[in-house]
């Protein structure tokens, strides 16, 4: 990660990182609630957020449960692993696609 503050930053697009951020390092899948707590964003920013990471893919909600999880294969993880056609390039194939569905 680079420690420069970017000249211009998206707030919201920061916020949609972190949600994403905590999903992946969980272990479990999440409630709005618990991600709420955890970000310590509004409910309703968090609910705005995961909506659209829902139509995005890269989030999953339970049937049952209602709880969100991050959509690891449309992320291109396996296996805890970004996947790549190179060695070192992982992190640039995951932003390659996420930047592509945008």
């Amino acid at each position: 990660m680079n420690d420069k503050s970017p000249n211009y930053t998206i707030k919201v697009l920061n916020k949609a990182f972190s949600v994403l951020e905590i999903l992946l390092k969980n272990n479990a899948p999440m409630s709005m609630n618990e991600i709420s707590e955890e970000l310590d964003f509004y409910p309703s920013t968090i609910h705005r957020i995961l909506d659209t990471l829902k139509y995005g893919g890269y989030v999953e909600q339970g049937p049952v449960t209602q709880k969100i999880s991050a959509a690891l294969e449309t992320l291109g993880i396996r296996n805890g692993q970004v996947e790549s056609d190179r060695p070192g390039k992982g992190s640039q194939t995951l932003f390659k696609r996420i930047s592509q569905k945008m």
